[in-house]
């Protein structure tokens, strides 16, 4: 059986943790992954494992609280975005280092979404903070990167929520982790008692979850794990340890039988 991975790590805020307890069931597992590619949160957890720190990531969100999370929310012009997205980096500084990205020790791709030409951005080289800091730049929320020739950068999961196609080792086995989840993982909602911005944001989710699966058809990763987009909201980073082990749970259910063969 081969053993190296292609590792896609989609995007969806806080539950995006669950994608270390992934890492850890694989490399448990006698799994090599030596590519990952990532868009938003993936980008950040993505990094972590090419740089060999995704034990430390995972120790430091295990210890956040709900202050914790407040207080790393460095609010900005809201004209621009409600939060800077500096004061995050920084402090992962403590965690992992800026460094290049061709410089890491395994193939790393982070993607972000130009607005002004509507269409993907891709992140091999150069610093892989900045990489991430374009990729996490959820609209409204986050300020956008501006780049020197004029690009306007967003959230790579606008466009693209898990980017299987920008996959370069296609001969590995390709896994990707979808943070939608699938409809039959999802909680029934009654949507005729929801107010006007629940049915916007579950409106926005059933355009993710569509666009994800058009992406898996499209380019037929070799295994998805499927977390439900329910399990966490965007910034409850205070349940890291529920959610990597949830991550860890999800890898062993989807995966389990590989290792069996």
């Amino acid at each position: 059986m081969r053993k190296k991975v292609s590792l896609v790590l989609g995007s969806g805020g806080a539950r995006g943790i669950t994608q270390l307890g992934v890492i850890k069931w694989l490399t448990d597992n006698g799994f090599e992954i030596n590519e990952v590619v990532g868009c938003s949160i993936g980008s950040l957890v993505g990094a972590a494992f090419a740089e060999g720190k995704n034990k430390e990531l995972g120790e430091w969100m295990s210890k956040l609280t709900k202050r914790m999370v407040f207080l790393l929310m460095d609010f900005g012009d809201p004209r621009y975005g409600f939060l800077k997205g500096q004061r995050v980096l920084t402090t992962m500084q403590e965690v992992f280092e800026d460094l290049p990205i061709e410089n890491m020790k395994i193939k790393y791709t982070a993607v972000a979404t130009d607005m002004t030409n509507q269409e993907d951005v891709v992140f091999r080289s150069g610093s892989v903070y900045n990489a991430i800091r374009a990729s996490i730049a959820i609209p409204g929320v986050f300020k956008s990167v501006v780049t020197e020739d004029g690009r306007f950068l967003v959230d790579g999961g606008v466009l693209n929520p898990l980017p299987i196609n920008y996959v370069q080792y296609r001969e590995n086995i390709i896994i990707a982790v979808n943070l939608d989840g699938n409809r039959d993982l999802l909680t029934p909602i009654a949507y005729d008692k929801l107010n006007a911005i629940s049915l916007w944001q579950e409106s926005y989710f059933a355009m993710r979850r569509r666009l994800t699966q058009l992406s898996i058809e499209l380019y037929k990763p070799n295994y998805v794990i499927h977390i439900p987009h329910n399990i966490s909201g965007i910034w409850d980073f205070d349940r890291s340890e529920f959610l990597m082990d949830k991550g860890y749970e999800y890898a062993e259910a989807n995966l389990g039988h590989l290792i069996k063969k």
